[in-house]
């Protein structure tokens, strides 16, 4: 059998980390090129501080919503019942704190609110002062008053998902953790008709085929590209370690396939 000395002389050496690495850097450079594509721009991160229609919506929902419901929660603590005169004065304390919030953010962002409740909302405190005190008024108020929080916490996610003003983002997350906060208070009443509530609107159409993912045409060819460059750099991987392996083969002496001369 040869000796490793004798070996060396057939010019046959394992290829070196570097000669190894370098498909593996190929594909690297590959990937990064196709990110650096898909990467959005800078000016599709900044921030924008102008005060849209919606976010002067928010405001003065938030407002007009504590601007009835502080005196509802001063009328329950008169003529409620215990459970009930509890619930309306946490409502009153968390809805005088967030007016206070709505009217410094409406100062901030030169955006006028309204200073009394609405048409509709005069007339449910209305109905809370011709109510009996006691399991009358309690009903009143439970029902009235939850029915008004579902319509607000549904405004204000959808104003807080869409909103591109940073200060009405942080004040519409603030307001719907309270909404979310008043709505379990009144249910742990046990005076909410659930069945008097609205039903929720969710549509059910789905979108039509093809645009799911609300492509263009450049995403198109970015993601195409993308396709073509990770497919061809794996295909090259594969043709290298086959190539690399044949060369071995054909470097390797005859008498090291056959196993050596005997004796």
């Amino acid at each position: 059998m040869r000796s490793a000395s004798e070996l060396a002389g057939f010019g046959f050496e394992s290829p070196t980390v570097l000669e190894r690495s370098r498909p593996l850097v190929r594909i690297l450079f590959v990937v990064v090129a196709v990110l650096a594509l898909l990467a959005p721009g800078s000016t599709s991160l900044a921030q924008t501080t102008s005060v849209s229609d919606t976010d002067a919506v928010l405001l003065t929902k938030v407002r007009q919503a504590g601007l009835w419901e502080m005196p509802s929660g001063m009328m329950a603590m008169e003529k409620g019942s215990p459970i009930v005169q509890k619930v309306g004065f946490a409502i009153m304390m968390d809805h005088g704190r967030l007016d206070v919030a709505t009217r410094a953010l409406s100062q901030k962002l030169n955006s006028p609110v309204p200073d009394q409740p609405s048409e509709e909302q005069r007339g449910w405190l209305g109905e809370e002062m011709a109510a009996s005190p006691g399991p009358e008024f309690d009903r009143v108020f439970a029902n009235r008053l939850r029915a008004a929080h579902g319509q607000v916490f549904a405004i204000l996610a959808q104003l807080r998902a869409g909103t591109r003003n940073d200060d009405v983002r942080a004040f519409a997350t603030v307001g719907n953790q309270a909404v979310m906060r008043h709505m379990t208070m009144l249910e742990s009443t046990g005076m909410v008709d659930y069945t008097a509530l609205p039903a929720p609107a969710v549509s059910t159409t789905a979108a039509p085929t093809g645009i799911q993912l609300g492509l263009d045409t450049s995403q198109i060819a970015v993601v195409g590209a993308l396709f073509l460059l990770v497919g061809g750099g794996l295909f090259y991987v594969l043709r290298q370690v086959k190539s690399n392996r044949g060369r071995a083969k054909a470097s390797r002496p005859a008498t090291a396939r056959t196993g050596g001369s005997h004796g």
